[in-house]
């Protein structure tokens, strides 16, 4: 593998380390325990995705095969189960200060998906190629999770409020 492949995956691990910190720092000032409970979750998985990245740096550094790292498991379930929950009893002002976290989130998910996806198309080796793909695709997951709970909550507060932006 080219030191291309070393590069992205380098970057890959500072921005998965940002994003585990961020869950961490940001399930401490969320409201909404719906919100809590799904930045544990991605907190959890970010963790994962910082091991294996650091696994495949090491196989790579070593010239060894990447081919043996396992990948770490993803919990759809939970996202799913996620999508389909409903706020209830939250304070609208929770969910006021919650919205631009969710927001922020979303956006972290979507620079990591386009991140991969991107990468993956820039490298010849085939193997870090699709494992660039599968992670683009995990954080496509995150990212579409989020998106929903961010409208969910988004609906819900202006509705509460009587006002529909024209968003």
């Amino acid at each position: 593998m080219n030191k291309g492949v070393i590069g992205i995956l380098k970057f890959a691990l500072a921005r998965e380390i940002d994003g585990m910190n961020f869950y961490r720092e940001k399930v401490k000032s969320v409201k909404d325990q719906s919100v809590k409970d799904v930045f544990e979750q991605l907190s959890e998985m970010e963790n994962g995705h910082v091991n294996y990245i650091s696994q495949l740096i090491e196989r790579v550094s070593k010239g060894e095969s990447i081919s043996k790292v396992e990948q770490p498991k993803q919990n759809v379930k939970f996202f799913n189960e996620r999508e389909k929950e409903e706020m209830v009893g939250s304070k609208i002002d929770d969910t006021a200060s919650d919205l631009s976290v969710l927001r922020m989130a979303y956006l972290i998910e979507k620079d990591f998906m386009d991140f991969y996806k991107d990468s993956s198309e820039k490298i010849d080796d085939t193997k870090a190629k699709e494992i660039l793909k599968s992670l683009s695709s995990w954080e496509k997951e995150h990212r579409d999770m989020l998106y929903t709970l961010y409208k969910q909550r988004s609906s819900e507060y202006w509705n509460e409020m009587g006002f529909t932006p024209l968003f």
